[in-house]
């Protein structure tokens, strides 16, 4: 690993990529093994580089770093484990839309030809916190199977659908994919799973029941 690489880690573990943290060059020549002066100048570098931002005593870790950083460990993770990500979230009722979309022709046919399964009409919305969502971050930089976005209804009253990018998934056993829809009223803390089942009652799932969800390989059909 090289200083750089270092130095990144150790403002991550600072916290200095969720606000601007005040660490000294002292604190990280110190954590790094190295001096004072080449602590600065490697500091110099990276801000130079747009990876973190200095104020006022204060170091921030840009978000432009936080991408590569993150597509870095999904690499890291395949290399290790192959394409597996697990999700550990708990069950969440959802705004009702998901059965509406769902059934669009549109998406209905897309989905059948690039999931390979004919979706049930709703969703499964699942809550995630803390590290969940760092790996969904960490799920949005890989190549997603892309439903396209169309147009419906009559001439002159069309309403546009955006379109949607899907992963496909395993949730105790049964096929489904994560879905990112361009329009989501969704924020971070969410996700929302499409499947051939209805898993609430496929699984006997409640509000709040604990679920574990697995990508799996995003090979279109």
């Amino acid at each position: 690993m090289n200083m750089i690489s270092e130095i990144l880690i150790y403002l991550l573990k600072m916290g200095a990529h969720q606000e601007p943290q005040k660490i000294t060059t002292g604190q990280i020549a110190e954590a790094v093994g190295v001096s004072q002066q080449t602590a600065s100048r490697k500091l110099i570098e990276l801000e130079k580089e747009g990876q973190i931002v200095r104020e006022k005593g204060r170091i921030l870790v840009t978000q432009a770093s936080l991408k590569q950083i993150r597509k870095i460990i999904v690499e890291i993770n395949q290399l290790l484990k192959g394409s597996t990500l697990i999700f550990h979230g708990k069950v969440a009722s959802g705004l009702g839309e998901g059965a509406y979309y769902v059934k669009q022709k549109g998406y209905f046919e897309q989905i059948k030809k690039k999931l390979c399964f004919e979706p049930y009409p709703g969703t499964l919305n699942i809550t995630i916190e803390g590290e969940e969502i760092e790996k969904r971050l960490q799920l949005r930089e890989r190549e997603p199977i892309v439903i396209e976005g169309f147009k419906a209804g009559k001439k002159g009253e069309q309403r546009t659908f955006g379109k949607i990018d899907a992963y496909r998934c395993s949730i105790s056993g049964l096929p489904g994919a994560i879905i990112f829809p361009e329009r989501s009223l969704h924020g971070l803390r969410t996700l929302e799973i499409i499947s051939p089942f209805n898993l609430r009652k496929k699984l006997g799932l409640a509000d709040n029941a604990e679920v574990t969800v697995e990508v799996v390989d995003n090979t279109p059909c």
